[in-house]
């Protein structure tokens, strides 16, 4: 078998293309059957899968022959379940919607006051239900799968999801919103409950799962205030870019703003383009986690909210970078809101979950150190400053209405969790069946008041995600939150590395399948399994990879046992330094998914020792 496909390796900063060619080769199953693959190779588009990062090049990953299996390395699997192991089956979707007039929300109305439109076209309103004060009071129906079944009277909690940003947050600011947040928890009601995770650039770390008690979540936040921060780095990274980089037309601090009001320009430098990069693969990061820590709270009850503690991410890396009002630049391909932020909106639109983003700067992102400046240069920084404020809560602004939820900017991030109690408290919850077609299509949602006059807040939108990106993000989720991705064990052996080219090692990778926990069809005389073989890996670094999805067909001449399996054998080129590894097998006729997760050292001999 030979398959190729385009992706890139785990050395994080790609600015060119890579292939990722497999010659795998499965070992004779125990009970004499013999296994093999079928069907064709899956190609990806290049330019699809193409990451711009800073300084570093691809390097194609390469496949050996089957080896010999020796000692064979089970890894342990953790013991506490979560939900990356099923592929999340949402049948309803879900819209949280607020209705004002002249500022004052709107109670009363029925759903004959409500249009809903999905791609323009009208759809009716299958379940209704009036939130106020956080109690149910209106009758509906019961709902299929994340629409719960209320009673008039009945009360709704909601689940909040703390998200905090350590990895563009300075401490004193995360920490001043995050002693505001402790100081509120008492507006939690009885009903409602708080998670918190954190995310440092590498891994999201849960500091508490789901918690109705407000004294322990007191004792998180308190711990939480005494975690390293990491936005000083980010800092400094702007700061050297722009002492090294004086030369850049609209940077140049040696330039007053009569002059700067002049220039045009149409192209990016080279400087500035790296810049650019380097800023989208660190939101890139963080989006991830964020989307991540959505699928592993997935199913809570209830309301479902996440209050997102961001230090500072831009709406569009390069005009961040560029940070010139004046000047109009064109870069064909950058990274700019729809395409950095589309994996956290379409997730959180998928799990019903409204977005608190929270400006964790404040007021505090403006402050300016003039001491290394002239009176005129100091003025221009503070323009500076202000763009660039501007465009970090641009970003938020529109996580917001994307999801439906309000961006707690400036100082209004001081009181970030009253405002989001106090919006998730009173709404109209409508729910609606869609056809899906699991193609990964975008659906644009509308929701209109047939009363002229009242105004409305709601998501703006659903995605319609097909079976194998689902299982792509579980499995890129499970890489930044430590776990396996589901319980169901693959046994994984990492072999040693060899030395290939500067820095970089080729490592062999083994996967035993146990073909008995395979679903098979029998298909003229032959019994056949449809997989699909992902693999996944994150340095210390806290880079990734896109994610290559291989697929494998298993055909035997007999039906397996519970105690046949079967090996598949490759190698992958990688950078001398520590990583994770998720290895995950999708049975596509059952949706069961064979999995663990691996941590290696290419500098170090990963065999097992006798």
């Amino acid at each position: 078998m030979r398959q190729s496909i385009m992706t890139q390796d785990t050395e994080g900063a790609l600015d060119t293309k890579g292939a990722l060619s497999t010659t795998g080769a499965f070992q004779r199953l125990p009970s004499g059957h013999r296994a093999r693959s079928f069907g064709k190779a899956q190609s990806l588009n290049p330019q699809s899968m193409e990451l711009s990062f800073l300084g570093l090049a691809v390097v194609p990953l390469i496949a050996l022959l089957t080896l010999l299996l020796a000692g064979l390395l089970a890894q342990p699997l953790s013991a506490q379940a979560n939900t990356f192991g099923e592929v999340i089956d949402v049948r309803v979707v879900n819209l949280e919607v607020v209705v004002t007039e002249k500022g004052e929300r709107v109670r009363g109305l029925q759903p004959d006051d409500f249009l809903l439109r999905v791609d323009g076209t009208e759809v009716p309103i299958e379940y209704f239900t009036e939130v106020t004060g956080g109690v149910a009071n209106m009758e509906k129906k019961d709902a299929a799968g994340t629409l719960p079944a209320l009673a008039p009277g009945e009360r709704v909690g909601t689940s909040y999801l703390v998200f905090i940003d350590e990895f563009f947050s300075i401490q004193v600011d995360r920490n001043r919103v995050l002693q505001a947040m402790m100081e509120q928890l008492p507006l939690l009601n009885p009903e409602d409950r708080m998670a918190v995770v954190a995310y440092n650039g590498n891994q999201v770390e849960m500091l508490t799962s789901w918690s109705q008690s407000t004294e322990e979540l007191e004792d998180v936040f308190r711990k939480a205030q005494g975690r390293p921060a990491f936005g000083l780095q980010r800092r400094a990274e702007r700061r050297i870019f722009e002492l090294t980089d004086d030369d850049r037309t609209g940077l140049n601090l040696a330039q007053s703003t009569s002059e700067l009001s002049t220039v045009v320009e149409s192209t990016i430098s080279l400087e500035e383009q790296q810049q650019a990069d380097l800023i989208a693969n660190q939101v890139k990061r963080v989006v991830l986690a964020a989307s991540s820590a959505l699928r592993s709270f997935a199913n809570p009850p209830g309301r479902k909210a996440m209050l997102l503690l961001s230090g500072g991410w831009p709406h569009n890396p390069t005009e961040w970078v560029i940070n010139d009002p004046q000047r109009t630049v064109y870069v064909g391909g950058a990274e700019n809101y729809d395409r950095l932020y589309a994996p956290l909106t379409e997730t959180a639109n998928r799990l019903s979950y409204t977005l608190y983003p929270v400006d964790v700067p404040g007021l505090g992102g403006s402050v300016l150190d003039t001491e290394d400046f002239t009176v005129e240069q100091a003025g221009l920084r503070r323009n500076q400053l202000f763009n660039r404020e501007q465009e970090e809560e641009l970003a938020l602004s529109s996580l917001a209405r994307d999801t439906g939820g309000r961006a707690a900017l400036d100082a209004g991030s001081l009181n970030a969790f009253a405002s989001a109690v106090e919006d998730t408290r009173s709404y109209y919850w409508l729910g609606f069946t869609p056809t899906w077609q699991g193609d990964d299509s975008a659906h644009r949602v509308e929701v209109k008041m047939r009363r002229k006059g009242l105004k409305v807040r709601a998501r703006e939108g659903f995605s319609d995600l097909s079976r194998q990106t689902e299982v792509t993000m579980m499995v890129e989720s499970s890489l930044l939150f430590g776990d396996p991705p589901s319980a169901a064990p693959l046994r994984v052996e990492v072999g040693e590395g060899k030395k290939s080219g500067f820095g970089k090692v080729i490592v062999p990778l083994r996967i035993a399948i146990p073909v008995g926990a395979l679903t098979f069809l029998q298909q003229e005389g032959k019994w056949i399994a449809d997989t699909e073989l992902r693999v996944a890996v994150l340095d210390d670094g806290g880079n990734t990879s896109d994610i290559p999805v291989i697929p494998l067909g298993i055909r035997v001449s007999e039906e397996p046992t519970d105690d046949d399996f079967t090996v598949y054998d490759t190698t992958m080129k990688v950078r001398k330094r520590p990583h994770d590894m998720v290895v995950s097998l999708y049975d596509k006729l059952s949706g069961k998914i064979l999995s663990s997760k691996v941590h290696f050292d290419p500098s170090q001999d990963n065999r097992r020792k006798p």
